[in-house]
């Protein structure tokens, strides 16, 4: 063989090794799960805001509840508007007035079920990245804790998704145009302001891609829950239903306002 070859074959050998070392040497990328299909009719976002203990950055708060309205065989509810005002206006221990600014002067809510109970599914499984079955438990418990607003509707948790009224899912998390969200609801309501369905969505990593633990999720699912069951925004940041992540837990402002929610014929109120 003539050296011109032999030195042409050893730099091919050493640019083969070379490149093979780069290869082995590069960082594995997470995979991204992209999220669910949107339930069927509803639609809604999250809360701007990394949950404690990340810091708030500032961003503007938008809206985390997007209603879309599908046509039922039910009845329309019996409605005195005079009455109604009246009812909101005395109720100085609830946001009602904040939440219809929020939701376009309409009430919606799930009709009476303490009967057959709102059948909520957690998703269980899942190839999120960084995702355990303590997640699951969390969304559970946090999901309950809304029993003690003392509405006229038993929880129950459900094991098939098909059957049920809301459905809890996690993604890895939100693209970049939603900023630092990490939750969202999306919401169905029949043409009398009955909700229909409710979809959850939570992001077990930042925009920044750290995983939060399923404790520091715990405040933004109970906020989604909220508007699961029907709340909109408070502008109170000492309440839950405030847009930004300052509060964790369901406050006595919170469980009133729900309170009265149910107390309540859904619809528009003008």
């Amino acid at each position: 063989m003539r050296r011109a070859d032999t030195w042409l074959m050893l730099v091919v050998g050493a640019l083969a090794v070379f490149v093979g070392i780069q290869v082995a040497g590069a960082p594995r990328v997470a995979p991204s799960v992209a999220p669910p299909s949107p339930a069927e009719s509803a639609s809604v976002a999250a809360r701007p805001n990394v949950p404690k203990p990340s810091t708030n950055s500032g961003a503007a708060p938008s809206a985390d509840a997007e209603l879309t309205v599908t046509h039922d065989n039910t009845e329309a509810p019996a409605r005195n508007l005079d009455e109604i005002h009246a009812r909101i206006a005395a109720a100085t221990d609830t946001y009602m007035a904040d939440m219809l600014a929020d939701m376009d002067q309409t009430l919606v809510r799930w009709p009476d079920l303490r009967e057959r109970g709102l059948r909520i599914w957690v998703q269980s499984m899942t190839t999120v990245p960084d995702w355990d079955l303590r997640y699951a438990q969390m969304a559970r418990d946090a999901f309950s804790e809304w029993t003690s607003a003392g509405i006229p509707t038993r929880f129950d948790f459900v094991l098939d998704s098909a059957t049920s009224d809301v459905r809890i899912v996690w993604i890895d998390r939100f693209p970049p145009m939603d900023g630092l969200r990490v939750g969202s609801t999306r919401r169905a309501v029949d043409q009398n302001g009955w909700l229909a369905r409710a979809e959850i969505v939570i992001a077990v990593h930042d925009s920044a891609g750290r995983a939060i633990p399923p404790a520091a999720l715990a405040g933004i699912v109970r906020h989604e829950a909220g508007h699961a069951l029907g709340l909109g925004h408070s502008a109170n940041q000492h309440t839950l239903m405030y847009p930004i992540a300052l509060e964790d837990e369901i406050t006595p402002l919170d469980r009133a306002t729900l309170r009265l929610l149910y107390d309540l014929p859904p619809g528009r109120v003008r």
